[in-house]
């Protein structure tokens, strides 16, 4: 890491408690006794929830919807790790509004960027809650590209949800229909745009928007915290649609039971789940584009038992995932699971470690909202992870100052990396890279990995201010390729928040990721005996994301609230060719009954 990278980390870290304070945003203001934690590390990538990945995942729909914090830039994925389960220390409760009823808010940014939230519940019913939630954010903006185009970079968010829950004899009966609509466009090339660019079917989706539309309905009963029976547990079934403005389609079910019970002196766990996917109209080889719908259906299986006592806590078992698949065929795997954790008498520090392994379902739509510019066509296949070693500790200096430092490795087959394809522009007399036409539509290319992370975080809170501190270093080795695209060498995470007056209060976040190995794959044609050219490699510069806002509260109910998205107006490409918008002001008001 060069010095350049650290100097918008300093000013941050030391620059703003002073100025800024806490602020309501991604906040859980339904739980009056929230506990601050060092939490896992900032983790760009899609949610490994469940391992599987299968459907939004309800644990309880009762919850005061909070305020989202839509943010310009998508952040890349990193490694293929999921977090610990294991828990942070506790800390001092950092102070929470009740919500009431609900809240709008809403506002207007530059880049004609609307945006609106409303939530509305009834959090003061005995036995049930009822609510629902709608947000919207867009923007019409325009960004400058590397080859100094400037081009349209329209997007949209939309999502509407119902929810409620019901407690009936010692089990609450959650459920929750929602639907997401999503807007992206196609406007990314790295070098000068072609005259011809949209002619040519070689980026054949330059210039054109891509709709993607979820909707799910899920329902879940779990028995109450309060039961007396040794029995717990959670039963879910979702159900879900997903399709796109290029005819791709999604359809998926899920059955999940999640069952605790209590023998006395040892805890055993088991989570059952069987999923179902039926895709249409994609191909997991873009070289020979036969379109297809085929069908997955995945069964998973993780019995665990735990013990316990003052000083320690051992868990134990195995996931078992079982496939049968019409693109990848049928698959049979066990994987490890086992957790140690070791804490002092007076519980201030915890020595902690597992080993852990899964199958990854990188199916359509997981893959779709991780990268938005990927071949709308291609479907990926699943990624095993072998094994992850993780340990560390973690613990208590003081009352308010926490950390977490730990170190994972881990071995992955099939892990799947984005890349960009390219081919020889005969009619061009350039050389080097402005010789080469560019399909601004991600693809990927598979190889085993194995990723050793060192990473740290570092939190102090207190009732009125609160900071965190985290970072990973990575080091990654590939078996064919030469290197592992898009994996950065590092990343950094920081966020203060700080409560200046009663009335005033403020957020100021950065979050910078280390440079990447870009792959450029030559296209050859299928029926082309000739060998393609090695794919070329490049290095991308660091990601730097820096965002402030203040809220005012004119009163208990009434706020007014800034901020200012990617301060420094950078004009980082998140994904190669594709510059993000520069700097970006917000202004709004939100009301609370």
């Amino acid at each position: 890491m060069t010095p350049r990278y650290l100097i918008p980390l300093f000013l941050l870290i030391f620059a703003l408690p002073g100025f800024f304070s806490t602020v309501s945003a991604q906040q859980d203001t339904s739980r009056m006794n929230q506990q601050v934690e060092v939490i896992k590390a900032y983790k760009p990538s899609v949610s490994k929830a469940g391992k599987i990945n299968l459907l939004p995942e309800i644990n309880d729909t009762t919850h005061f919807r909070p305020d989202l914090n839509y943010k310009i830039i998508s952040h890349p994925v990193t490694t293929g790790f999921h977090s610990s389960d294991l828990k942070a220390s506790n800390q001092i409760p950092r102070e929470i509004t009740y919500p009431g009823y609900g809240k709008i808010s809403g506002g207007f940014g530059t880049n004609l960027t609307p945006f609106f939230d409303f939530y509305l519940s009834n959090p003061n019913s005995v036995n049930g809650t009822l609510g629902m939630q709608l947000n919207h954010l867009s923007s019409q903006g325009s960004v400058e590209l590397k080859g100094g185009n400037t081009v349209n970079a329209p997007f949209s968010y939309n999502k509407a949800v119902v929810f409620g829950s019901y407690v009936y004899e010692g089990v609450t009966i959650s459920s929750e229909l929602s639907y997401r609509r999503d807007m992206n466009r196609f406007y990314g090339y790295p070098i000068t745009i072609p005259a011809d660019i949209l002619t040519n079917n070689f980026v054949k989706y330059f210039n054109q928007d891509q709709m993607n539309q979820l909707g799910y309905f899920a329902l879940s009963v779990r028995s109450n915290a309060t039961s007396v029976s040794p029995m717990k547990f959670n039963t879910n079934v979702n159900l879900g649609y997903f399709n796109t403005s290029s005819n791709q389609v999604e359809k998926a079910m899920r059955f999940k039971g999640d069952f605790d019970y209590n023998f006395g002196t040892f805890n055993g766990k088991l989570i059952a789940v069987f999923a179902h996917f039926d895709s249409e109209n994609v191909t997991e080889d873009l070289a020979f584009p036969m379109l297809s719908s085929p069908k997955a259906s995945w069964l998973q299986l993780s019995p665990t038992v735990n013990y316990q006592n003052e000083l320690f806590t051992v868990e134990g078992g195995f996931n078992l995932y079982s496939v049968f698949d019409d693109l990848h065929g049928t698959t049979l795997k066990p994987y490890p699971k086992i957790d140690f954790s070791f804490h002092t008498a007076d519980k201030n520090f915890t020595v902690y470690a597992g080993l852990d392994g899964y199958l990854e379902n990188n199916n359509y739509s997981k893959i779709a909202e991780e990268n938005r510019w990927i071949n709308p066509t291609l479907i990926v296949k699943p990624t095993s992870h072998l094994s992850t070693f993780s340990g560390g500790i973690k613990g208590k200096i003081t009352t308010p100052l926490t950390f977490n430092i730990g170190a994972k490795y881990g071995k992955t087959e099939d892990q799947y990396f984005y890349v960009t394809r390219v081919e020889q522009n005969g009619s061009s007399s350039s050389t080097g890279l402005a010789s080469l036409t560019y399909n601004n539509a991600f693809e990927v290319v598979y190889d085993n990995l194995t990723t050793l992370d060192f990473s740290g975080d570092l939190s102090y809170t207190t009732g009125k201010m609160f900071l965190l501190l985290s970072g990973h270093f990575y080091s990654y080795q590939t078996n064919t390729l030469e290197k592992a695209p898009y994996m950065p060498d590092f990343t950094l995470h920081a966020t203060t928040e700080f409560k200046v007056t009663d009335h005033f209060s403020g957020l100021a976040e950065m979050y910078l990721t280390g440079p990447r190995d870009i792959m450029l794959k030559y296209y050859q044609s299928p029926i082309s005996s000739a060998t393609p050219p090695p794919p070329i490699y490049l290095k991308s510069d660091a990601v730097i994301d820096v965002n402030f806002g203040v809220k005012y509260s004119f009163t208990s109910k009434f706020d007014f609230f800034g901020k200012v998205e990617n301060l420094l107006n950078r004009k980082d490409e998140i994904w190669y060719g594709y510059t993000v918008q520069g700097i970006r002001f917000k202004l709004g008001a939100s009301l609370s009954f």
